[in-house]
């Protein structure tokens, strides 16, 4: 009986194997971690040489594979609508490779800011700290904002995101996401007092 059980397990798994990614993309929109794990080994290999190519980095390349397979997952409950399965992987494996340098670009900002501010001998102590105090306000104000408002906020203003991109990631309008960014920057600018130099840095 244990031979005959394992052999349909292995057969079952075969049956899997050759499935089309629309119907695998269908099952994994039902929970299926087997039908996820099939796609996620067609298609590793080559998410992360295109990544690596690009990146030039094999750490960046895995962090950017994870992030594609998690935003699949994380997806998942509208993948049974997809049509074009090979497109809709690979849209969002570019997503992920574009999300990746931008976050680059600002990470390399901030060092290139932070090395700029510590020359400055004029910046005192006290300014530093209120500067840090006041951004930290400016977080606090943004977590009180509703649940999609906060989302399309961050995505816009600190992830650089446009609003199509945002659009295209949340499955909106673009005229949404506009009307959403605007009733966000204006409840920030109302309740964000003596922060002047931070609003800059996110509202622009």
């Amino acid at each position: 009986m244990y031979y005959i059980y394992t052999r349909l397990l292995k057969f079952l798994q075969m049956t899997l194997d050759v499935l089309p990614e629309d119907i695998l993309l269908k099952r994994i929109a039902q929970d299926d971690e087997k039908a996820f794990r099939i796609i996620f080994d067609r298609y590793k290999k080559r998410f992360y040489g295109a990544a690596l190519k690009m990146s030039r980095s094999p750490d960046i390349a895995e962090e950017i594979v994870q992030e594609v397979f998690l935003t699949l997952w994380l997806r998942r409950s509208t993948l049974a609508e997809v049509e074009n399965p090979a497109s809709y992987l690979l849209t969002i494996a570019y997503n992920s490779i574009s999300h990746q340098f931008r976050k680059m670009a600002r990470e390399k900002r901030v060092k290139e800011r932070l090395i700029e501010r510590m020359s400055m001998s004029e910046c005192s102590t006290e300014k530093i700290i209120e500067e840090k105090e006041n951004r930290q306000l400016l977080q606090n104000i943004i977590c009180q904002l509703p649940t999609q408002q906060q989302l399309i906020y961050r995505l816009s203003k600190q992830d650089s995101l446009n609003r199509n991109e945002i659009a295209e990631q949340l499955h909106i309008s673009p005229n949404t996401v506009k009307n959403h960014l605007l009733k966000a920057m204006k409840y920030i600018k109302t309740h964000f007092k003596g922060a002047l130099l931070v609003i800059g840095w996110f509202l622009i």
